[in-house]
């Protein structure tokens, strides 16, 4: 039974935190509220899913949030400059977002750079080009039908990509060759490699899967803000790095789970929801969650080595 728990305390945490935070205030538990941060956490839930497949093969993609802002703005500017219907226009952003994430993946396995260096380069690289493309101000000027990714036209359906991923991604690696290969190389790259696994071209896909993900979530974020902006999604490759974090991943690579991610972001985005209804200023919204998130995984992970599911 401890182990079951310990293996699953994401979802034990959030629901634990929920439910304290229901009984402090009642208007955490309202539905409105309740509703506001599901679909808040779509768009970091998406992009941490994504970071993921990175963090299981012990790498790191800190492009996603500039990644995400870039094909935004490409996508927009097809639909706005270009007349390029909304679901066309989606999949330029989401084809920006997975060429991103290409180049990340083959620096990194081909040319043997530091996945670290690599994104850091691109993370400054897709900002630098969504400001030249968007001459540095917000695209306006969305056509009405590209309002439905955001969730404007239901609150639900960017809630629904969102667990929708996570399940594919889930099956992906409980099911698959390339699934487990994953975790094999966060485990053990070198017998990984020895066992006749692909290593590479397993590690480009693992980043072309991200930037991918950060594609999708920068058109979505475009769509629930009615504006692409250049400057859109700053930190939240951080974000997306923490929720994998709460969520049980190693950042040793060859652990975590997709639905333990999206537990993860769900967690950041209630603290932050919490300490806005107690209307706490941000700078100390950023220390109180900050602490809290340090807690959360320090407690999970010594309950983890008391199970014996993570060792020292």
């Amino acid at each position: 039974m401890g182990r079951f728990i310990a293996k699953h305390s994401p979802l034990f945490i959030l629901a634990a935190l929920c439910i304290i935070l229901a009984v402090v205030s009642p208007v955490f538990r309202s539905p409105s509220n309740l509703q506001g941060v599901a679909q808040r956490t779509a768009v970091v839930g998406i992009m941490a899913v994504g970071q993921l497949a990175v963090i299981l093969t012990a790498g790191i993609d800190l492009s996603v949030g500039s990644i995400a802002a870039l094909s935004g703005v490409v996508g927009c500017l097809a639909m706005v400059n270009l007349s390029v219907p909304a679901i066309p226009g989606i999949f330029i952003g989401i084809g920006v977002g997975l060429l991103c994430g290409l180049v990340n993946g083959l620096l990194t396995a081909k040319g043997k750079i530091p996945p670290f260096i690599v994104t850091l380069g691109m993370m400054m690289a897709a900002r630098g080009a969504a400001l030249t493309a968007s001459g540095a101000t917000p695209v306006f000027g969305l056509p009405e039908n590209f309002a439905w990714l955001g969730g404007t036209r239901g609150w639900w359906l960017p809630v629904v990509f969102m667990f929708g991923i996570a399940a594919f991604f889930a099956v992906v690696l409980g099911y698959t060759r390339f699934g487990r290969a994953l975790y094999v190389i966060g485990g053990n790259k070198e017998a990984a490699r020895l066992s006749g696994v692909p290593v590479d071209w397993v590690r480009i896909a693992a980043f072309a899967i991200s930037g991918t993900a950060a594609g999708f979530a920068g058109m979505m974020l475009a769509s629930r803000t009615s504006v692409a902006s250049p400057t859109a999604a700053e930190m939240y490759e951080l974000q997306a790095i923490a929720a994998c974090v709460i969520g049980g991943a190693s950042l040793m690579g060859g652990e975590g789970g997709a639905f333990a991610t999206i537990a993860g972001a769900l967690i950041m985005t209630v603290l932050y929801n919490f300490c806005n209804l107690q209307n706490i200023n941000v700078h100390w919204q950023q220390i109180l969650v900050g602490v809290l998130l340090v807690a959360l995984v320090f407690y999970d992970n010594r309950r983890k080595r008391k199970a014996g599911l993570l060792k020292d």
